[in-house]
């Protein structure tokens, strides 16, 4: 336990500093897509490392957020999508070409700073500022459908975007992860450990018996994934209820899961999918903009 709890407090942290802003993003683009000498893609450094990723529904691809906007995992191929560049410190998807995020503008985008919420509809090809604009950088971020959760040194939610409810004080999440059945219902990942809200995260439970987590994903309301801060992949089948261990890998940086049962997990300096239910993993790309 020596290392975890270090572990959920350092993301914690990272969280809470909303007001202190991030590296600004490069003003460069990235342009074809470079492989190392085993021909796996690597993501760009100019668009330095990666925030969030999502898998989404609509085409089963890896979407990333990252500090020079974001970028599909295409096959062999790294791609940006959208003209914007955006630091993408939260990303989250909230179904087919969904997305939700916060960050700061890139060098060319004509957003406030920090940019609040913004909501992409078409697969991140554009973004459109919702709330709280000049005002919060959500780094943690968690939607399903229209209900949408977030944390800038307090815990929020709300369901239209715009107007926001406070949720349990106590509670400064690592990662969220929405109930896709039931936005009533979300996983919050804390230093004591993983608890659920039934009641849009007014009061949460903890889990009890629940492995130590640092980031979740709840993709299907069947398949709630966990990854530990030092790499151990977990499933719960009963909202957390009950879990048990898959695979393992290094200490993740971004984690996410699809409902077409992939699991993908960043380290610093790559990232790992598994299409066996995080038995095993294979390198899909690799990272060289460096860590948070």
């Amino acid at each position: 336990m020596s290392r975890i709890r270090p572990l959920i407090l350092a993301a914690a942290a990272l969280a809470l500093a909303t007001l202190a802003g991030c590296a600004a993003p490069a003003s460069e683009e990235p342009t074809a897509t470079e492989r190392n000498a085993a021909g796996v893609p690597v993501v760009p450094a100019e668009a330095g490392h990666v925030h969030g990723m999502a898998v989404n529904p609509a085409d089963g691809q890896l979407y990333l957020g990252t500090h020079g906007g974001t970028l599909v995992v295409d096959g062999d191929t790294i791609t940006r999508i959208g003209d914007t560049t955006i630091d993408l410190m939260g990303f989250t998807v909230a179904g087919a070409d969904h997305f939700y995020a916060s960050g700061h503008p890139g060098p060319s985008d004509d957003l406030p700073n920090p940019v609040g919420l913004i909501e992409s509809t078409d697969a991140g090809e554009t973004w459109q500022p919702l709330s709280l604009t000049g005002e919060s950088d959500f780094h943690t971020l968690g939607a399903a459908g229209n209900q949408v959760y977030g944390f800038n040194g307090q815990l929020i939610g709300t369901d239209d975007g715009r107007n926001w409810t406070p949720g349990a004080a106590e509670v400064a999440p690592a990662s969220l992860a929405v109930d896709p059945k039931a936005g009533t219902r979300v996983v919050a990942t804390t230093e004591h450990g993983p608890a659920l809200s039934t009641d849009r995260a007014e009061t949460f439970t903890h889990l009890d018996g629940a492995p130590m987590l640092l980031f979740v994903a709840w993709p299907t309301p069947d398949k709630l994934w966990g990854v530990s801060p030092e790499g151990a992949v977990h499933l719960s089948a009963d909202s957390g209820k009950t879990w048990i261990e898959k695979g393992d890998v290094e200490a993740p940086s971004a984690f996410t899961a699809g409902q077409d049962g992939s699991v993908v997990v960043a380290t610093q300096t790559q990232i790992l999918t598994s299409t066996d239910g995080a038995t095993t993993f294979n390198l899909v790309a690799e990272i060289t903009g460096g860590g948070h």
